[in-house]
């Protein structure tokens, strides 16, 4: 990916380009100061060892000011492939909880994982995650080939729900007690291919 210099909202100028190791201090700076999870540094380079292409950073005058970073997954899981919902679509009655499983995980895909993005409280509303978020998009549907992209937010979230919601995603799924401050999070998913 060529970095090129991009426009956020009131001409702000800022770069998208793919991460770097030396780019990990400050990347685990903006994690930790934008978000209450957060990661060792050796699975920052473990990401960014395996799917590069899809770790990316917002660079403004020299400094990181967001990241997005993401990896690519087998699954065998129809919510997360984008075929189904579990918020709005329940088996048939007649269908048995084993018949369910089988139909559900019966065939398998690769899917686009979002794993975390923060922008830093002063750069955001400038257009640095929508931007962050499009380009991600972009190589994990023309590089790695993903069939749907998934991802997993916090039920009061409503700014980044809104900003998903906007791209695409949908909530599809609540996973209770995700967090380890015990708050659920929402599963949402962006398919990219046709149903077939």
């Amino acid at each position: 990916m060529k970095a090129e210099e991009q426009e956020g909202s009131e001409g702000f100028p800022f770069i998208i380009r793919r991460a770097r190791e030396e780019d990990i201090d400050q990347v685990m700076e903006v994690n930790l100061a934008s978000l209450p999870e957060n990661y060792w540094y050796s699975f920052y380079v473990y990401v960014l060892n395996e799917w590069g292409d899809a770790f990316l950073v917002a660079e403004h005058q020299g400094k990181i000011i967001g990241y997005i970073m993401n990896r690519v997954e087998e699954t065998h899981d129809k919510v997360l492939m984008g075929l189904e919902n579990e918020l709005t679509e329940r088996p048939g009655k007649s269908e048995g909880l084993l018949d369910a499983i089988r139909r559900r995980f019966s065939e398998s895909a690769k899917v686009g994982h979002v794993i975390s993005i923060a922008v830093l409280a002063e750069y955001r509303r400038k257009g640095v995650g929508s931007a962050l978020m499009q380009e991600a998009i972009n190589v994990l549907k023309s590089k790695y080939d993903v069939d749907a992209i998934y991802l997993e937010v916090r039920v009061s979230n409503t700014p980044a729900i809104n900003l998903y919601e906007k791209f695409g995603f949908e909530k599809v799924r609540i996973i209770k007690g995700y967090y380890r401050d015990g708050e659920d999070a929402y599963v949402m998913v962006k398919r990219l291919k046709p149903v077939q």
